[in-house]
């Protein structure tokens, strides 16, 4: 089981992706290739941040100017984090989107081969949303 002291420290974002129940994956919500950065302080304050690094496609195969902080682009919060058995619990303070701000963002949480994989079941067209991190 983990502890607290597994997860300190500063993670890179390795892969995000969506998970069905039948073990396939598709591209995450951020294209394919996300980056992001999550840090764990051993005093219990937490940040996320998760970001688009290719521009959006328009209509007819156009590029379209993406803009930082929109929906389609970039995801961050901040608040305190506790881990609560298998899950670990991101209680938001501040986030980019006024959705998640004072609400406890959950994930299952396991470590393997010092990958830390976050994942969190999605109630629409996907079953899971996974992201995999790297410790820097």
């Amino acid at each position: 089981m983990l502890c607290e002291k597994d997860l300190t420290g500063v993670w890179r974002l390795k892969d995000l992706f969506y998970l069905e129940d039948d073990g396939s994956t598709s591209e995450g919500p951020l294209g394919p290739r996300a980056a992001g950065l999550l840090i764990y302080h051993a005093d219990g304050y937490m940040a996320a941040s998760l970001m688009r690094t290719e521009s959006l496609t328009g209509q007819g195969g156009s590029p379209q100017e993406t803009y930082l902080g929109s929906a389609d682009d970039y995801l961050g919060y901040s608040g305190r984090w506790h881990l609560r058995g298998e899950v670990v619990v991101h209680q938001v303070v501040i986030g980019s989107h006024q959705r998640v701000v004072n609400t406890e963002q959950v994930r299952d949480v396991r470590m393997h081969d010092g990958v830390l994989r976050l994942q969190r079941r999605l109630g629409g067209p996907h079953a899971y949303v996974v992201m995999d991190w790297r410790r820097i």
